[in-house]
């Protein structure tokens, strides 16, 4: 599947619209049908080619690397701090990424024939994500602080920090 443009495509969560990370233009039409701007205060989760070029993206404390391990890819969002070398035209209006890699059986595919993806939910802006599973969107943690990680959003996967620091 080619995602130049923005495709509507299942995850083990809930229903998202993708788009190649190198599609300009897509990356812009998101942004109109999200109804998202650079000030809007949320930030477009990318999903890197694998779990391996993570640090491409972004900076992974310590304390993230057990949690990467073990349920990436999966039901699991962690906001990092961005990596000072990337540019891109979305990602260089912020300071912090949101990295996930659904555990979905198109993925693999999606990602190895159009390198890194943003992913966002198939929802109206304030609407609720529509879930073809049953399940809940994705945890999301925020690992800004790495000494101290906030759960921002619970899903379905339950995480214990204490265990994981």
């Amino acid at each position: 599947m080619n995602l130049q443009t923005v495709k509507k495509v299942p995850t083990e969560t809930v229903e998202g619209y993708a788009v190649a990370l190198s599609s300009k233009q897509g990356i812009s039409d998101l942004m109109k049908l999200k109804d998202r701007g650079f000030d809007s205060g949320k930030i477009f989760t990318l999903v890197p080619e694998s779990k391996e070029a993570i640090p491409k993206y972004a900076i992974i404390p310590s304390a993230a690397k057990a949690l990467i391990d073990q349920f990436i890819p999966g039901e699991l969002t962690l906001i990092l701090q961005k990596n000072p070398d990337f540019h891109h035209f979305y990602y260089d209006h912020f300071d912090t990424i949101g990295i996930r890699i659904p555990n979905h059986p198109l993925f693999p595919k999606l990602l190895k024939e159009n390198g890194a993806l943003i992913l966002t939910s198939a929802n109206p802006r304030g609407g609720t994500p529509k879930s073809i599973t049953g399940h809940k969107p994705s945890t999301i943690i925020d690992f800004t602080n790495p000494n101290n990680p906030q759960i921002l959003r619970q899903g379905n996967l339950i995480i214990n920090l204490k265990l994981h620091n």
